[in-house]
């Protein structure tokens, strides 16, 4: 007996969803060659651990005021 599965949607798209401006960017690993993908070219590889630098990224990163989540909010 065979199920179809209805395609599920990554955790990826969501985060892409929620944050404006985000986009989703694929590299290789610099350290491994794997391929990496991550949010507006910042990536973190799962194979090797390699990690590139914040200040690389297309988009400037929100402050710590700016998060839902910041204690002073």
């Amino acid at each position: 007996m065979t199920q179809e599965r209805s395609p599920e949607t990554g955790s990826s798209d969501a985060v892409a969803a929620s944050a404006p401006g985000a986009e989703i960017t694929t590299t290789d690993c610099r350290q491994c060659g794997a391929q990496v993908s991550g949010l507006n070219n910042r990536y973190a590889c799962s194979y090797c651990g390699w990690v590139n630098h914040w200040a690389e990224g297309s988009r400037i990163l929100p402050s710590a005021e700016d998060d839902p989540d910041h204690p002073g909010r």
